[in-house]
């Protein structure tokens, strides 16, 4: 069994490690979760992914006839932010809730991973099918560069059946909406806001497009029985130099979200054709659009794959009741999981794991321990019976 008192524990030293992204990076929480694996008596390995930037891989053998189960579970967060009430570093537990940036994306979930390969490693038997821990940097950044350099170099095979314990609400993600991201520049004419007339407001047209692409977006007919309806979110918007002039330039940076039938490749040509309608009524002015970070389509795991039969199986075991799936605690986050899903083409690819997608990247960011528990009953359960 997967120790509960040692996966919080552990959930409490992980937050208590800085790993923001961008920021101070992962190299402490490496060096940690390197140090617990050896302490297990297993032999960690480290992949370079860029200087100074390791994921950690583990590996307990078994069976070689039957598919690997593989624990991806990233060691960055994302910067802590204001408006905390608690120590965003503290690790504190109030009222059944571990807090921290991190504690339920992911460090919970890299916690019961853990935990798990220590109850595996100190049972020593009966292991059907290789289980690997990875470790992974980079995963709330754009590229995701952790997990396109475990594919790249081959060390995820056609077969594995891979499973990231990302904040789910303990429901089954078994499906992720596609999502590109973009940045956007329009150059207009700088001018006196006097004589405004003589300059091209580049501040006016980007609102523009930002306002017809939304249109366009809410119009779409696209909708999928898990994903629901595309989504378009301007995140930032930059324009100007000063009140009494006429901005020149603006830069706006693009989230968009899209659900099959739609392919990431329709993204960037339906950016530009409204931003190319809305230029055409301000002649002079210019506009680019450009890709940011890796492109993520929509994926989805098979109901028939392993990991998505045994996680239903093992659930329903230990609660009584069907795992649910979806909902307010849904697909809308891109995982490591998703990346590999993406890049390989695997069915075999799903979320599962503790807290709510509503606390991640939130100030007072908690895990229920609760949740902890159970998720760890039903991972312990369903390696038990791989």
């Amino acid at each position: 069994m997967i120790n509960l008192d040692r996966v919080i524990e552990d959930t409490q030293q992980l937050i208590r490690i800085d790993s923001q992204n961008p920021g101070i990076q992962e190299s402490g929480a490496t060096e940690w979760v390197g140090n617990r694996l050896s302490d297990m008596g297993l032999a960690p390995k480290l992949q370079i992914v860029e200087s100074g930037r390791e994921n950690v891989i583990a590996e307990i053998p078994g069976d070689p006839s039957v598919p690997r189960l593989v624990l991806l579970a990233h060691l960055d967060t994302v910067p802590i932010g204001g408006g905390w009430t608690e120590d965003p570093l503290g690790g504190e537990i109030k009222g059944g809730f571990i807090f921290g940036r991190g504690a339920c994306d992911m460090k919970g979930g890299v916690a019961i991973s853990l935990g798990l390969m220590e109850a595996l490693q100190t049972r020593k038997a009966g292991i059907a099918g290789d289980v690997v821990f990875v470790g992974t940097v980079d995963e709330e950044a754009p590229d995701m560069l952790g997990a396109q350099k475990l594919v790249a170099e081959g060390l995820i095979r056609p077969d594995d059946q891979v499973l990231a314990m990302e904040p789910t609400g303990t429901k089954l993600r078994i499906a992720q909406m596609g999502l590109r991201w973009l940045r956007v520049n329009v150059t207009g004419r700088m001018a006196h806001a006097g004589r405004a007339h003589l300059g091209i407001d580049s501040a006016h047209v980007m609102a523009r497009i930002v306002d017809r692409l939304k249109t366009e977006v809410a119009q779409l007919e696209h909708e999928d029985e898990i994903l629901g309806r595309p989504r378009f979110t301007c995140g930032t918007f930059h324009s100007g130099v000063a009140t009494n002039v006429v901005p020149p330039s603006a830069e706006a940076y693009f989230d968009m979200r899209i659900v099959p039938p739609m392919h990431i490749e329709d993204v960037i040509p339906m950016v530009s054709s409204v931003a190319d309608s809305v230029i055409s009524e301000f002649p002079g002015a210019k506009f680019e659009v450009n890709p940011l970070g890796a492109p993520r389509p929509p994926v989805r795991a098979s109901d028939e794959s392993k990991i998505v039969t045994a996680l239903r199986a093992s659930y329903e075991s230990q609660t009584g009741k069907q795992m649910p799936f979806g909902g307010d605690d849904g697909h809308e986050a891109y995982t490591d999981s998703s990346m590999v899903a993406a890049l390989t083409g695997s069915k075999s690819c799903t979320v599962f794991g503790p807290g709510s997608t509503d606390r991640a990247h939130t100030a007072d960011e908690f895990v229920p321990i609760a949740d902890l528990e159970l998720v760890s009953k039903v991972i312990w359960q369903m390696a038990d019976n791989w």
